[in-house]
């Protein structure tokens, strides 16, 4: 990669004094997640300078208040989704985009951190007038988006994980990345208090418990691990004396009464969560199992060990990261790291019950009598 310039090599040295970074990172929940960690080590490197996350409105409410960040701009992709349907609406999405690059310019960025890679991002990271542009080169990118940076970090191999990828533009910055920090996601007093209500309301206050996640996106529903597993792991948990708490979301009810009642009776139901809920509820669990989704990395962020069922999707480019955990998957399976051809390949055939069960009490043992703050 070509050296970046002087100037802001200088700013680097000013810990940050002077410099404004635009962090993109549009969605989704678990890719947000695995990038706040290396944004943080940014901030911790560079404490003067401004640092603005680009993500989709969709989204924005996870990065609210996060005290490494000075703003979040919300990009309206629902509306420009809708706008782009008829070409009678173009000339509307035209003014839209224009608008929304004329804020983004208006901070006056000195460098874009592309961590999003696509067409979008690249396009945007264009309009925002930014005179430095970090992004990835081959299979790290895609859509194009090489076209619009100015700096490419060398392309890692196809099943490089996403935090490392991540991580690799911090080190083009020279900054360590090491220790790996947490989330850094704000808690409120308020927020906290209600997650503890809402655990205590369903299984008694006190008892540890635990976290399974049965659902997924409307998108996504191939990520969906199979009841039988989600029992198998309730099953090892109230085995050492942990109540597993089946959560869910908008349209996940189905799901999750599903893995209720696979459970025999193991697991108990949690009413209906979001994100900023949730995310109190995992801090204080012993353990979370989940399929490749959004919560499984909220509970990364948060700091709570997780269980993770992979079948459709590679569990090395997804892999958990910063907290105890275990990875199960079908054995023999070949992963590419190409998210169709691993759909493709196959879903959840041939991960067992024991083999979730196993991987449960594994990663109690090694996280043993964990108590969050």
């Amino acid at each position: 990669m070509k050296p970046l310039p002087e100037t802001l090599a200088r700013r680097f040295l000013g810990h940050g004094e002077g410099l404004t970074v635009l962090a993109f990172r549009m969605g989704a929940l678990g890719d947000i997640l695995r990038t706040l960690p290396p944004v943080r080590l940014v901030r911790f490197a560079l404490p003067e300078a401004k640092i603005h996350w680009v993500a989709d409105d969709r989204w924005v409410e996870v990065l609210r208040d996060h005290p490494d960040l000075d703003r979040c701009f919300a990009v309206p992709r629902r509306e420009w989704s809708r706008l782009a349907r008829s070409p009678l609406l173009w000339p509307a999405l035209v003014v839209s985009v224009a608008r929304f690059a004329r804020e983004l310019r208006a901070a006056t960025p000195d460098l874009v951190l592309d961590f999003h890679g696509n067409l979008r991002s690249g396009f945007l990271g264009r309009l925002s007038g930014a005179p430095v542009r970090l992004g990835y080169s081959g299979p790290q990118q895609k859509e194009g988006n090489r076209f619009f940076t100015t700096h490419r970090v060398p392309a890692g191999p196809q099943r490089m994980p996403r935090m490392e990828r991540n991580l690799a533009l911090v080190r083009t910055l020279g900054i360590p990345a090491e220790p790996l920090p947490g989330g850094g996601l704000p808690f409120s007093v308020p927020c906290l208090k209600a997650g503890r209500d809402l655990v205590a309301g369903r299984i008694g206050r006190g008892r540890p418990y635990a976290v399974i996640v049965p659902g997924a996106s409307a998108k996504q529903a191939y990520k969906k691990p199979p009841a039988g597993l989600l029992a198998a792991a309730a099953g090892a948990l109230r085995s050492r004396g942990i109540v597993p708490l089946v959560v869910h979301g908008p349209a996940e009810e189905a799901d999750a009464i599903h893995a209720v009642r696979a459970s025999a009776g193991a697991a108990a139901l949690a009413p209906p969560t979001d994100l900023r809920m949730l995310a109190a509820v995992v801090r204080r669990a012993r353990l979370l199992v989940a399929g490749d989704t959004g919560p499984l990395h909220l509970a990364c962020a948060v700091g709570c060990p997780v269980v993770a069922i992979y079948g459709p999707t590679d569990p090395q480019v997804n892999a958990p990261w910063g907290v105890p955990h275990a990875a199960v998957f079908p054995p023999g399976r070949a992963y590419t790291g190409v998210k169709r051809a691993d759909r493709e390949a196959g879903g959840f055939e041939g991960v067992t019950p024991e083999a979730v069960a196993d991987a449960v009490r594994d990663v109690l043992d090694r996280a043993g009598r964990r108590q969050p703050p």
